[in-house]
Parts: structure tokens; sequence; C-alpha cells
């Protein structure tokens, strides 16, 4: 099975937007709701390895300030049980399920290195989601870090 392919996703990519008719304000394809899920998600992934660390800590904490998270919804976060299949149902599209593999992208990349735990799952998320999916090569992973706050940011 192949893992990750260098793809033709631009490194400006944004996630798509629409106008509402209303406002005529820019509206993200993904929702808070899915924010949490996909941070529930970066804390499972940064977890497996037994090991969670400093690094992957301080990105997730960015991306959950990003989202002026309470403490209690931290804490929930980080307690919180994780089911692949559910999570990837209970996303509004596949903006978020795309957001979803960046972000654990960004926090697998985010201590240096990847673990064979770290990267099973991102491969099974790659194929879970089902669809043609692709993302830069690993040593470039940490290019997502910045996009996907800025998708957090937007919530």
């Amino acid at each position: 099975m192949q893992l990750l392919m260098p793809l033709p996703l631009c490194r400006q990519a944004r996630p798509i937007q629409r106008t509402t008719c209303s406002s005529h304000r820019p509206m993200t394809d993904y929702t808070r709701d899915d924010l949490k899920i996909i941070l529930s998600f970066g804390v499972h992934l940064a977890k497996l390895d037994k090991v969670f660390d400093p690094f992957e800590k301080k990105v997730l904490g960015r991306f959950a300030d990003a989202m002026n998270l309470e403490a209690t919804e931290k804490s929930q976060l980080l307690q919180r049980e994780v089911s692949l299949g559910e999570g990837l149902r209970s996303l509004s599209g596949q903006s978020a399920r795309i957001l979803l593999l960046k972000t654990l992208c960004a926090v697998s990349h985010s201590d240096g290195e990847s673990s064979s735990e770290e990267m099973e799952f991102i491969e099974h998320v790659i194929e879970t989601i089902g669809s043609q999916v692709f993302v830069l090569p690993r040593a470039e992973w940490g290019v997502y870090e910045d996009e996907v706050l800025s998708a957090f940011n937007g919530s």
C-alpha cells in the first residue's frame, strides 16, 4: 500500500469558501463541531506512540486557542475517545475531511518525527476517506501548520 504521494496540492491552498446570500461574508465548508472533532483526532494521534510530546501539545494548544476554546472544552478534548468511522461520518463534508488529514500531518510533523503508529493511523484515515487524497511529501508537512491554524482561526 502506498502511503503518501507528492501532490499537486498548492502550498497556499485554503479551504474552499462560499458566500452567504444575506451577508456576503465568507463561510468555510466546515463547522465549529467539525473543528472540535478534528482537534480530538489530533490529540488521539499525538498520544498513539504513548509520548504526548511538548511540541505536539504546543501545536494542538495553538489550534485550540485559535478556536477560543474554554479550559473545560480543552479538558474534554484531551479525554475524548475517538472512533475514526464515526468521526469521519460526523464531519460535514470533504473539506473538513481534508482539513483533518492536514491537521494530522501537522501534528505528526510537530515533534520532528513520525512514529510508525502515527503513520499507520494517517494511512488508515486516507483509506477510510475513500476518495483520492493527495498530501505533500512527509518532509514538507510543516507547511500544513499555518494552513490549519488559519482554518481554526476562522471558526
